[in-house]
C-alpha cells in the first residue's frame, strides 16, 4: 500500500498475528463462517461516513475492528488506500477476495502497527462498545493518524432502545452505554480537538447489526440474521430456542411489525445509533 508501512499483514495466504489478550463478547472465529451472508455495508453508514471523510481519493484509511471488510471494500472502492484490523484472523482472511491480499492486519485496536501520524483516517463502525479498554484505544487511533477524522459509529444513551432482548428473557442494556457527551469527552481526552455528531436513521437492514435489524420484523426474527450478532452469542441454547419461538409467534400475530413500526417512529426523534467524526 502506498505510502503506509506496517506489519503482521496478510501476504500470500500467511498472517502474522498480534494476538488478543483480553476476552471478547462473541465468538467472532465462528461468526466468521456466516457473516457476509447477513452483514454488508449499509449505505445509511456509508453516506454519513462518506459526508465526514470528504471526497478526498488516495488517502489513507485504517478500518479498526473491520471484520471481513465490508466497509473497506465500499471505501477502497471510492478511491481510499484502506487496510483493515481486526483481532479475528478467521474474520480478516474473508476481507481478502474484497480488498485484496496485503492490506489486512490481524491485531488490537490499543497496539495499531502504524508509526505516529501515518494513516490520513480512520473508522471504528461498531466496535467501541465491544472494546474493553476504549481509552486505550482511541488514543492509540489518534496516534497513528495525521489529518482525520476518526469516524466512529455506534449506540450511545440518548438513542432508542432496542427491543428484541424481551422475547428471550432480557433487559435491554441502554442504561449502560455511554452518552453522547461522554463519548465527546473520551475522544477529546485521548488527543482530538474538535468532535462533530450526527444521529444515525437506518432505512435499510444492509449492515444486519443488531441496530439495524430493528427497522425489519422479518429479518429481526430471523435466526439466520440474529446469530450474526455479538448479541447471539451471549445467550445458551436454551434462551435462544425461546427466543425465537417468542419471536416467530410476534411475527405471525402482527405484533412485532408494530412494534418495528413503533421503534422506528422513536428513532425518528433519537436515531437508532450515532456517528462522531473526530479531527486532530
Amino acid at each position: 500500500m502506498r505510502g503506509l508501512t506496517f506489519f503482521g499483514s496478510w501476504r500470500d495466504d500467511r498472517v502474522m498475528a498480534i494476538r488478543a489478550k483480553t476476552a471478547r463478547p462473541g465468538n467472532y472465529a465462528e461468526e466468521a463462517r456466516t457473516y457476509d451472508l447477513t452483514r454488508g455495508a449499509s449505505p445509511t453508514i456509508v453516506r454519513l461516513v462518506s459526508k465526514f471523510l470528504g471526497p478526498q481519493p488516495g488517502r489513507s484509511v485504517v478500518d479498526v475492528a473491520g471484520g471481513t471488510g465490508n466497509y473497506a471494500q465500499v471505501f477502497q472502492a471510492r478511491g481510499f488506500e484502506v487496510v483493515v484490523v481486526d483481532a479475528e484472523p478467521a474474520m480478516v482472511a474473508r476481507s481478502v477476495p474484497k480488498i485484496g491480499p496485503g492490506r489486512q492486519v490481524v491485531g488490537e485496536a490499543s497496539a495499531l502497527p502504524f508509526g505516529d501520524d501515518a494513516i490520513d483516517a480512520a473508522l471504528m463502525i461498531h466496535a467501541v462498545h465491544l472494546l474493553r479498554d476504549q481509552s486505550s484505544a482511541l488514543r492509540e487511533v489518534r496516534r497513528v493518524v495525521r489529518g482525520g477524522p476518526l469516524v466512529l459509529v455506534d449506540p450511545v444513551r440518548e438513542n432508542v432502545e432496542t427491543f428484541v432482548q424481551e422475547y428471550f428473557g432480557l433487559h435491554p442494556a441502554a442504561a449502560g452505554r455511554p452518552s453522547r457527551s461522554d463519548v465527546e469527552r473520551l475522544l477529546l481526552a485521548s488527543g482530538f480537538r474538535r468532535v462533530e455528531h450526527e444521529r444515525v436513521l437506518y432505512s435499510d437492514t444492509a449492515d444486519g447489526s443488531l441496530y439495524a435489524l430493528h427497522v425489519n420484523a422479518l429479518h429481526l426474527a430471523g435466526p439466520a440474521y440474529l446469530r450474526n450478532t455479538t448479541f447471539w452469542y451471549q445467550l445458551d441454547p436454551e434462551t435462544r430456542r425461546r427466543g425465537l419461538e417468542a419471536l416467530a409467534a410476534a411475527l405471525r400475530s402482527g405484533e412485532l411489525a408494530g412494534r418495528v413500526k413503533e421503534h422506528f417512529a422513536a428513532a425518528v426523534e433519537r436515531g437508532h445509533e450515532t456517528a462522531f467524526a473526530a479531527w486532530p
